[in-house]
């Protein structure tokens, strides 16, 4: 939990007491009601499969559908669960800030942050060398990260300053050196395989290298640090 000196940045309680409620809530009716809409579907003959919802559609005992409603709550919970996993949870103070997602945190002083802003849906994080120290979605709007980075002294800037210098990335590049080609093709790959793992590891990998790299739609866009 944050002290008074620390703001969060994180989905609201509202909104995490709303997941918590109707995600059970949902999953525990589509349990309950299962094997009815099975039958139903079963008299829709343009619809394929038929065998798995005929299957359910016999379950009609009173015990199978709390049994199925019990199933769905716990499916419910689970996917709540995972969506407050996944997400970015930021607590930000005058001396510095921690990044929480996918049950890892990062700590990072005041003095890694030279440039604050959100791009698309996402929070970046520049140091004094326009290196992305963070680059990871998030879910509050741009406004609440300005006015919680700001309040605590930090420079927010709205876009990214350097969002003139980035081109797009093209296999063999005689602009790049080979070692750099051979790491954005593996990125590219990773991004292909949907491993956001893998593509932030190679996305690490191209910082120290001197090239910074951001996603637009699976493509990728570099630009060269820029040292202050």
């Amino acid at each position: 939990m944050a002290n008074k000196n620390e703001s969060v940045l994180w989905l609201s309680t509202g909104d995490r007491v709303f997941l918590g409620v109707v995600a059970p809530l949902v999953g525990g009716t589509l349990g309950f009601f299962l094997p009815s809409l099975a039958s139903w579907v079963t008299t829709l003959a343009w619809i394929p499969f038929q065998g798995p919802f005929e299957l359910v559609a016999t379950w009609s005992s009173w015990w199978a559908q709390y049994v199925l409603a019990a199933v769905g709550v716990v499916l419910g919970a689970a996917f709540v669960a995972f969506a407050l996993y996944e997400s970015l949870r930021v607590v930000v103070a005058e001396s510095g800030f921690r990044v929480t997602r996918d049950g890892e945190t990062a700590e990072f002083h005041r003095s890694e942050a030279a440039t604050v802003f959100v791009d698309g849906k996402e929070l970046v994080v520049l140091d004094s060398s326009s290196r992305q120290v963070v680059r990871a979605p998030i879910e509050e709007k741009a406004q609440a990260v300005e006015r919680v980075f700001t309040s605590h002294g930090y420079s927010f800037t709205d876009g990214d300053p350097y969002e003139n210098l980035y081109q797009r990335w093209v296999s063999g590049t005689p602009l790049l050196p080979a070692e750099i080609n051979a790491v954005m093709r593996a990125r590219e790959k990773a991004l292909e395989k949907k491993s956001r793992s893998d593509a932030s590891e190679l996305r690490v990998e191209l910082d120290r290298l001197g090239i910074v790299v951001r996603d637009r739609k699976n493509k990728q866009y570099w630009r060269p640090l820029v040292r202050a």
